[in-house]
């Protein structure tokens, strides 16, 4: 009774929530600005080093030696890209050194293109210190995470489809898909725990979301079934991941982040 209750209040709070933005609040950086805070921000990151202690092989030290070089990777691999895009290595030009009034264009075509999240990042790039505090967080529950990738896109399209996410629906509704969420799973996600189909685990998942965006907290009787197949880092996990990504909702909703054009194609292509 408790589970179908929980879903009535879903719904019935869901029929109230305000049409979103069709245009932004605060615009994003441009696409030349942003890459010009971007090769400021990887010149910052290459010049950090950690020097480990020779006689702590602590736990702390190696994941804070691997977060420092996570930092340096995600960086290198934007600005890595980019150059490769523009062909930089034929003309023996330096990413950091060009003319950018020279690569507008191409530079443009790139991020219209390659970037599939552009948009978030070009508004939070906006305050710098909260897009770095906010990238650390990231990186644990976007790359980081102890959960199965099939749960996580659960957990995170449920708070999407609550929160009416359109930026965060878009998104994870391909990297659902690339964890292994069929159409129907994908459609039973937005139904909720009244949806046929759905096994036991999987509607503790659904739960969850319920439970942690209507009443921060989580049940006994989810909590035990969540728990008889997770571990410790699993459930925090799963709390940090469904906190993390109502509060980008938050976010997304209110500063008015726009699906970016090649997220839609995408979309588009698969339907």
């Amino acid at each position: 009774m408790k589970k179908r209750n929980d879903d009535q209040k879903i719904r019935k709070s869901e029929r109230y929530i305000m049409k979103r933005l069709e245009n932004p609040r605060i615009p994003p950086l441009d696409e030349i600005e942003y890459v010009k805070e971007l090769l400021k921000f990887g010149n910052a990151i290459n010049r950090l080093d950690y020097i480990k202690s020779e006689n702590d092989d602590s736990e702390w030290e190696s994941e804070i030696s691997s977060l420092i070089q996570w930092l340096k990777d995600y960086k290198a691999r934007e600005i890595n890209n980019l150059s490769s895009f523009l062909k930089l290595d034929k003309t023996g030009l330096d990413i950091d050194f060009i003319n950018f009034k020279d690569f507008e264009d191409p530079i443009k075509l790139f991020i219209e293109q390659e970037g599939s999240i552009f948009n978030l990042k070009a508004i939070m790039t906006k305050y710098k210190k909260l897009r770095l505090k906010w990238l650390i967080m990231a990186s644990q529950i976007t790359y980081g995470s102890s959960l199965p990738p099939r749960d996580k896109e659960i957990l995170i399209l449920r708070v999407a489809w609550l929160t009416k996410a359109k930026y965060e629906w878009d998104h994870h509704l391909i990297v659902g898909k690339q964890a292994g969420l069929t159409e129907e799973e994908i459609n039973n996600i937005k139904k909720g725990t009244e949806a046929e189909g759905w096994k036991p685990f999987d509607i503790a998942l659904i739960n969850s979301v319920n439970e942690l965006c209507g009443d921060a907290f989580i049940s006994n009787p989810t909590w035990e079934v969540l728990s008889e197949r997770y571990t410790t880092y699993q459930l925090m996990d799963l709390v940090f991941t469904i906190g993390g990504y109502n509060m980008l909702a938050m976010f997304l909703n209110s500063f008015g982040a726009q699906t970016e054009d090649c997220v839609k194609k995408i979309i588009e292509s698969e339907q």
